[in-house]
């Protein structure tokens, strides 16, 4: 019968493995995000085609070549999150409500930015769906989710560091800013129509109107949201200004 000696020896080979698996992944991203990203700006139809059949494979090795479409986003949205920090002051605490909830620490706002973002892959795969007249499920939603995911992981990125320039109020990289946000809202309209009229098969003008849609539908819940925590904070300020208040 094994002793806890070696109990123990086998959990701390394990970690190792897993540590050993793990580093080598992150390494892998260094070569493999930027190639997945310029796959995808260059041939967008191409890799949501990608995406769709790698995600029907049971191989193991699916998405070998190029980083999963989440897994991309979300390595986007951290990435231009880093650069945020890198070049901008914290912003300053809220005293308390929902906005400080949310952007009381760093994995906060990380995970915050990315479900964000994410509401853009949403909103293009259930239109999709009630298109096409299929049901809206789990399963339904996934592939088209994970299609809308790799177009929309460089809009998140170019997006988020266009604001992050901004954000610094110099007149010329306000400019440099403002032609980023323009260039990646083109793409992103652009590329969208394309895969509407790909996979619901609609003519120029529809899928250009849906492209739109999307585009409108992401942004009006991201700025209710937005509108809703700046609220909370303003709210929760004055409450604390004006203890006598009821």
């Amino acid at each position: 019968m094994p002793g806890p000696g070696r109990g123990m020896r086998m959990d701390f080979l394990k970690i190792l493995k897993s540590f050993e698996e793990f580093v080598y992944e992150a390494l892998t991203w260094l070569v493999l995000l930027p190639r997945t990203l310029w796959r995808i700006v260059v041939s967008p139809r191409r890799m949501t085609g990608y995406a769709g059949t790698q995600l029907a494979s049971q191989d193991e090795s699916r998405f070998s070549d190029a980083i999963s479409p989440p897994l991309l986003l979300i390595l986007c949205v951290l990435i231009s999150h880093f650069i945020d920090l890198a070049m901008r002051h914290p912003a300053p605490e809220e005293n308390a409500g929902l906005g400080a909830v949310v952007l009381s620490s760093e994995q906060n706002l990380l995970l915050y930015r990315t479900i964000a973002f994410g509401v853009w892959s949403l909103a293009g795969a259930v239109y999709l769906l009630v298109r096409t007249r299929r049901p809206v499920d789990r399963e339904t939603l996934r592939a088209p989710f994970y299609e809308q995911c790799y177009l929309v992981a460089p809009f998140a990125f170019t997006i988020s560091v266009s604001l992050t320039l901004m954000a610094l109020d110099r007149p010329w990289l306000v400019q440099i800013a403002a032609c980023m946000f323009l260039a990646a809202t083109g793409w992103f309209w652009l590329v969208q129509a394309a895969w509407f009229r790909s996979r619901a098969s609609l003519g120029l003008w529809r899928s250009l109107l849906a492209a739109a849609l999307v585009l409108v539908v992401g942004s009006v819940v991201n700025a209710g949201v937005g509108r809703v925590l700046s609220a909370s904070g303003h709210a929760s300020a004055t409450a604390a200004e004006d203890p006598a208040s009821p």
